[in-house]
């Protein structure tokens, strides 16, 4: 399971989903659609997401990548 929370000055969203390739596609576009128009470190995204989740080394990827492009990220583990 992933959980996110965006949080900007267009707005705020919370996302609970599967760790799909689909879901972390459309939590980017939220990411994007949240995004202010004066630059991406006005986004902060903060992820939860189960170290036992299949899928946590495709997310700590994607969201490195995110990184890289300004967003403000921070990565919490799950509470067991």
């Amino acid at each position: 399971m992933l959980e996110a929370r965006i949080t900007s000055s267009k707005g705020s969203l919370y996302f609970a989903a599967e760790a799909t390739p689909y879901d972390l596609e459309l939590l980017r576009l939220h990411v994007r659609d949240l995004t202010p128009r004066k630059g991406r470190s006005a986004l902060h995204l903060t992820v939860r997401v189960d170290d036992r989740d299949p899928a946590v080394g495709a997310i700590a990827d994607w969201l490195w990548q995110l990184a890289g492009t300004g967003v403000r990220v921070a990565r919490q583990r799950a509470a067991l």
